[in-house]
């Protein structure tokens, strides 16, 4: 599911508020306009500015209790031993389907929200 579609999701079935965002300096412009819950990233995406964790960092700058849902289409053991995850990064892989979506991100927003500390730790 490409950026576009998860958005469509999100606001046409999951009834959410999207900001999309196509590079790390458009996030972090939105990060600074308005509050936000979560952030579904491509966890290997690499914009010339960052990549995907390190966008996710960027946005704690500004919201020290953003949650984060990482998506890729690689799977997590692989992504967490080439330093793109942490194990307890929460993550969905692609593909999947507007249902699943819509109930991993309820999981994620369900939770407390995390402390910046945990995310800081991570490349």
């Amino acid at each position: 599911m490409s950026r576009h579609i998860i958005g469509l999701v999100l606001r046409k079935k999951g009834g959410y508020t999207v900001l999309e965002a196509s590079t790390t300096p458009e996030a972090m412009t939105y990060a600074r306009r308005y509050q936000i819950d979560v952030a579904v990233v491509d966890a290997t995406t690499r914009d010339v500015y960052a990549g995907g964790r390190a966008t996710a960092r960027q946005l704690q700058t500004i919201h020290p209790g953003l949650r984060f849902l990482f998506v890729s289409g690689y799977a997590q053991d692989l992504l967490v031993a080439k330093g793109f995850l942490e194990l307890d990064d929460d993550f969905l892989a692609r593909p999947f389907t507007p249902r699943v979506l819509l109930e991993r991100l309820e999981e994620v927003l369900a939770r407390p929200a995390p402390n910046s500390a945990a995310m800081a730790k991570g490349a």
